[in-house]
Order: C-alpha cells, then structure tokens, then sequence
C-alpha cells in the first residue's frame, strides 16, 4: 500500500476542463510520473457528464443544454449520466496495490466507496450500500439516468440515493470518480432528458436534504479529504498539478472533450 497519496483541491471548473484533467492525471500516474492522487473539485457552470457508452440522442435534448449554457461531455468511464451543478466531486488514480484493492471491480468499489460511507457520517448521516438493505434493484438497468438506478454498491440514506461513481482500470492502474449533489432540484434537471424523471425525485437525496440546511462546498471538500484519510490510513499531501499535466489537460480539453467527435460519436484521434 502507498502511504503517500497527492491531494488536489482543484476548485470549480467548466465540464470539458474536468474531464480533461482527470485523464491527464491518470496518464501521468499510468507513466509512473506521479503519486496516486485523490482530486476533488466541483462544476462551473452547469454540466452532464454521459457514460462512455451511452449515444448522446438517446439521452439528453443537446440543443436544450446549449440553449441553457449547459455544458455536457462525455467520460472516459461507463455508467449513467450525471447532472453535475451544486456537486462535490473526486476522482482518484492509484495502483491495486495503492489500496490493497481486491482484483474484481464490484468489490473494488466496495473498498474504495467506504470513504464515502464515512464522509456520510461526519456529515451526521448514516449510509448504507444498497445491498446491505436488500434494496439494490438489479432490474432497473434501462434508465440513461444515474441517480435513478440502485445497484448493490450504491450508497443510500433512509433509502434515497445519494450521488453516483464510476471506475475503470488500465491493467492495475484504477481511475474512479464520483459526484455528490450538495443540492437537487430535480425539476431543473429533467428538462435536459429525455426520460421521465418524475419518479427520481423521491428516490434520491442531497447533502442538504440530510443536513436540513446550506453545505459548504470548502467545508465539505475538506470533510471529504480527511474521510479519505483516515479510511486508508494513507499521507495526503496538498499539492499542484504539474507543469506537463496542465499541458496535458490543455491539449485534452482543446481536442478531445469539447469536440462533437468525441462527445457525440467516441471519436478522438491523438
């Protein structure tokens, strides 16, 4: 296990620069170029993050999301898409051995989500993954929807979702990330889909529904951090990306993840 873990407070960016430096940090650890890294950072403005595998018109109305300055952009994970505004995020790039991870993904996530079953309690609510509750729904696999979909690793309070996370491994490098919803407001959301998401409202929750009360996204980020921390056991150090990452980051955003090829069709050639 790596002890000594990088810890990045990226604060709020536009979606495209997201998902850029994410992937920029995973090809920088990937070529043995820097410490595992556990990344935290929100959205500026509105965006959806679709799954690697969802088609684009079959999801959202794009032509309404430009319309409302909503930006999307499609991950380099797979699952469900993600309305990312008022949303604490992270992601994190290590090794299996980073985390003395188990070799099978579901049970990775187990691992790796436990931070955030305790991030859930500091925060004065108690978390449970579904499977625990016997509530996961393993029949529900048709919603392009995240927080309408409960499988057994999902977290939940009182039996309401609570955000989403996605993971993918390169050989024994796991990239995962994940979003929290400070705030809901499913009615704002729905118009961008192009499901019903009338039933989602009673089947999630935010920070602030939990909380009865304003989140502080700093307050929380940290909150978060110190969760990572002490589930791990690990050293986080506060630091910066470097100067190669930020190019890195630049060159993805500017010809990968704010280009139609890519985001519409999965095309991208470097």
């Amino acid at each position: 296990m790596s002890l000594q873990w990088r810890l990045l407070f990226s604060g709020e960016s536009d979606a495209y620069s997201n998902m850029a430096v994410d992937e920029a940090i995973l090809k920088s650890y990937y070529d043995g170029l820097a410490h595992p890294t556990l990344r935290i950072y929100g959205w500026k403005p509105a965006g959806i993050s679709l799954g690697y595998f969802q088609k684009m018109e079959e999801v959202i109305y794009p032509e309404k999301c430009l319309h409302a300055g909503v930006e999307f952009v499609r991950r380099i994970t797979g699952g469900e898409a993600i309305f990312h505004t008022d949303t604490l995020t992270y992601s994190l790039v290590c090794s299996n051995k980073d985390l003395d991870l188990p070799p099978l993904i579901k049970d990775g996530y187990f691992k790796i989500c436990q931070f955030l079953i305790n991030f859930y309690k500091a925060m004065g609510a108690e978390a449970k993954f579904f499977v625990l509750q016997g509530k996961s729904d393993p029949k529900n696999k048709r919603s392009g929807f995240c927080f309408a979909l409960n499988r057994d690793f999902d977290i939940n309070i009182s039996g309401k979702k609570i955000g989403g996370n996605a993971q993918r491994r390169f050989r024994e490098v796991v990239f995962q990330h994940g979003s929290i919803p400070l705030r809901l407001d499913m009615l704002g959301i729905r118009q961008f889909f192009r499901e019903d998401l009338n039933l989602v409202q009673d089947k999630t929750t935010s920070l602030e529904e939990i909380c009865k009360g304003k989140v502080d996204f700093d307050q929380a980020s940290k909150i978060l951090a110190e969760s990572f921390l002490k589930t791990f056991g690990v050293k986080l150090v506060s630091g910066r990306m470097t100067e190669a990452e930020e190019r890195q980051a630049e060159r993805l955003k500017r010809d990968k993840y704010s280009t139609d090829a890519w985001n519409y069709h999965k095309e991208y050639n470097p």
